[in-house]
């Protein structure tokens, strides 16, 4: 997402709000979500309203609009709902930005090496 979809300049809009904004072409060829996109709603799914509850859509709503204009419009729509879950397990201490990095590091080296 490009600089040309933020509504930042139009009085009365934030950066998120591209509601009836020109977004150009839509690839009709893209039809299946990848699988960590698909994990990221299950993820999503079981720490919200339908699982444990641990999230509410407003405050996942909130995150995405507070992430600042220039993260919004870097990540992908699942990447933005992906920084809103992270952010509101540290908001709420579920989970700490430390104990968080400490378990990408982990994971990231048990990838090394196995994926192309």
């Amino acid at each position: 997402m490009g600089d040309d979809m933020s509504s930042a300049r139009e009085p009365g809009r934030g950066y998120h709000d591209i509601g009836g904004l020109s977004a150009g072409v839509v690839d009709p060829m893209v039809t299946e979500a990848r699988p960590w996109e698909k994990l990221s709603i299950v993820v999503g799914n079981a720490i919200g309203l339908a699982g444990s509850k641990l999230i509410r859509v407003d405050e996942a709503r909130r995150m995405r609009e507070e992430m600042g204009e220039q993260l919004y419009n870097e990540l992908g729509y699942f990447e933005r709902g992906i920084e809103a879950m992270k952010r509101l397990l540290v908001e709420k201490k579920i989970i700490s930005e430390a104990e968080l990095d400490a378990r990408m590091a982990q994971l990231a080296e048990s990838f090394v090496g196995k994926v192309p």
